[in-house]
């Protein structure tokens, strides 16, 4: 696939990514109960704010769309997690998300059949060696058109193809590189007419988003309320 350079594809509106690291202060609640954490991303496309419960309980209220959570403590092991509509109430069924000890999971809510669930982000690969830094993307963007991602990274500052087509709900391998600082595009890509060449558009440039020897960093990109899209950075 031939590799166009930013300048090419800078045609349409370019947004600024909004870098979250950290997310919160873990919940001091007896340490008897929690043994296990929760942070929540709302990709949900409905645009809505959501609560979320955990064992029939509301652990975060009000979560608006696009936003992440808090870190919050929950207790370990096979855990029932409801997301609703911010402020209703009755029953609701959950779904069944195991939560390891100590560890923190992360859950995107998204969009099935009117219903808003859980998605678990797994962190397979995560894991960075010394001297070295990872990024991964993950698409939960409902209203893109087929996705292009490409990145520059610390070691090659030129735009890269990674994944094509970019499903989504899908999330790219962990891509490793020196520290330092990498940048996200998303693309789309039509043809302006029969026999004509391809024309690719951007649809998302992030900023600069740097990332230390030894760290990670995911990269979600979504529906941005009100149209267009967004992304948000993550640490694991």
């Amino acid at each position: 696939m031939r590799t166009p350079s930013f300048a090419f594809l800078a045609s349409s509106t370019v947004l600024l990514t909004t870098a979250l690291t950290g997310c919160g202060v873990k919940s001091t609640v007896s340490p008897e109960e929690l043994h296990a954490y929760l942070r929540v991303v709302n990709t949900a496309s409905a645009g809505q704010s959501i609560d979320v419960l955990v064992l029939g309980n509301v652990v975060v209220p009000s979560l608006a769309a696009g936003s992440v959570s808090a870190v919050v403590g929950i207790p370990a092991g096979q855990q029932a997690v409801t997301f609703r509509s911010a402020g209703s109430s009755g029953p609701s069924v959950g779904t069944a998300v195991t939560f390891d000890a100590g560890d923190t999971t992360t859950l995107l809510a998204v969009d099935s059949n009117s219903v808003i669930n859980p998605w678990v982000l797994t962190d397979t690969g995560k894991t960075v060696a010394a001297g070295r830094s990872k990024l991964r993307v993950v698409h939960f963007a409902a209203s893109a058109p087929a996705v292009l991602f490409f990145r520059t990274q610390p070691d090659f500052p030129s735009p890269t193809a990674v994944m094509f087509p970019f499903a989504y709900r899908s999330a790219s391998p962990y891509l490793e590189s020196t520290p330092g600082d990498w940048t996200v595009l998303m693309a789309s890509e039509r043809y302006s007419s029969p026999g004509q060449p391809i024309v690719r558009d951007t649809l998302f440039l992030t900023g600069k988003i740097a990332v230390p020897a030894g760290a990670a960093r995911t990269v979600i990109f979504m529906d941005a309320p009100g149209g267009g899209f967004r992304t948000v950075v993550l640490t694991p």
